[in-house]
């Protein structure tokens, strides 16, 4: 499961993340316990037929590792536009399932 993290200059810990993946469900990618929201922005291929959609889970770590979290599939399904979503909450991890191109951004 990756992790990215950085803090800015005022020593607060930030999170962004953004990836282009074809065909394919992405790595899980961790949050970090913070209680901040996360903004996950998504922006399907232009070719017909592209879509993707965001995945999240409260699975722990080893649940996560060992394969056998519970993904669920946020509530705006797949989509075949630019769209968003914040979650709150307890979400551990999220990853991104892509039929075409499908680039995603995280960021709290």
């Amino acid at each position: 499961m990756r992790k990215i993290y950085s803090s800015n200059d005022r020593g607060e810990m930030r999170y962004q993340h953004r990836e282009t993946v074809t065909d394919a469900t992405s790595a899980p990618l961790g949050m970090p316990n913070d209680g901040n929201d996360r903004l996950v922005v998504v922006s399907p291929g232009v070719v017909a037929g592209d879509t993707c959609r965001i995945e999240f889970t409260a699975s722990s770590a080893a649940a996560i590792e060992n394969s056998t979290a519970t993904w669920v599939a946020w509530s705006l399904g797949n989509v075949t536009a630019l769209s968003s979503l914040v979650f709150s909450g307890r979400v551990t991890a999220l990853r991104l399932v892509s039929v075409g191109i499908g680039t995603w951004e995280v960021s709290a």
